[in-house]
């Protein structure tokens, strides 16, 4: 069988995003994630899919990549119709994936699967090595949540300084570019929760897909402990409720300690995706 391997930018065109959704249409939707769908007709997206065709113009198999945060750091997955899976077109497509961020000259780059145990043997056989893994939860939207007296939540409105203390109290300074990236992409909200006038959290929202996601969620490490964080995250759920939207999404590392506080307000496991790092620079 001869096979055709190409590589098209984001946007792909509208008939290519076709056919990429149909030869996904019997995964999980939370499965699909990790190749970036909401990003493939998206204008302002920075990413590229890596696609297979047969000699009679059907697609079996692509790869995807998005540099979600604009920071020329690439994560990318792939998938092979299961009927095509020992024709090698795994190392194919990874390949092509490896060329085309030689040619845009990304910085790093992390795989990404939902951990499934026949991945292993072939992301070793592709050069590369588990790095770290994520749980994905959800929640359900609630239709009504009413913030205690003293407490408010608002948009960013240019209060950088007190943002970035608080993120880097919390995590650490490798969230400032990540933390300018947001402060700057339209599609990205900051919101802030105060006591009084004390800024206790903070959390990035972003809908794709009929879901919110909570990203760069954190709460200042003087305010931990108090409540302060499953209060924000039920105001996100009724955000979600307001809006319409069918649910609340988050990650998080599997050894994060605040697991507990997102399982404690309402979210439930979905998935597990691992992350592979390749192991020889190319």
């Amino acid at each position: 069988m001869d096979l055709s391997l190409s590589i098209v930018s984001f946007p792909v065109d509208d008939q290519t995003a076709i056919e990429m959704a149909k030869l996904l249409e019997e995964l999980p939707p939370a499965h699909k994630m990790v190749l970036h769908p909401s990003l493939w007709r998206a204008t302002d997206a920075r990413g590229f899919a890596v696609v297979a065709y047969t000699d009679e113009e059907e697609l079996i198999g692509f790869a995807a990549a998005a540099d979600i945060v604009g920071l020329h750091h690439y994560e990318w997955s792939l998938f092979v119709h299961p009927d095509y899976r020992r024709l090698s077109l795994g190392t194919a497509l990874a390949d092509g994936i490896s060329y085309a961020l030689v040619q845009r000259q990304s910085e790093s780059e992390l795989a990404a699967f939902v951990d499934e145990a026949d991945i292993s043997a072939f992301m070793e056989s592709v050069g590369f090595h588990p790095d770290f893994k994520e749980i994905l939860l959800s929640a359900q939207p609630l239709p009504d949540s009413e913030l205690p007296e003293g407490m408010t939540i608002t948009p960013y409105a240019k209060q950088a300084e007190a943002l970035t203390e608080l993120l880097t109290a919390a995590f650490n300074d490798t969230i400032v570019p990540i933390l300018q990236h947001n402060m700057v992409d339209p599609e990205r909200e900051i919101w802030l929760l105060y006591k009084e006038q004390q800024l206790v959290a903070t959390a990035t929202l972003v809908v794709e897909e009929q879901a919110l996601w909570v990203t760069a969620f954190a709460v200042d490490p003087r305010w931990q402990g108090k409540g302060y964080g499953k209060l924000f995250l039920k105001w996100c759920r009724t955000m979600a409720f307001e809006r319409g939207l069918e649910e609340v999404l988050l990650d998080v590392e599997t050894d994060n300690e605040a697991l507990h506080v997102y399982e404690n307000s309402g979210f439930r496991r979905i998935q597990t995706v691992s992350y592979w790092k390749r192991t020889i620079a190319q």
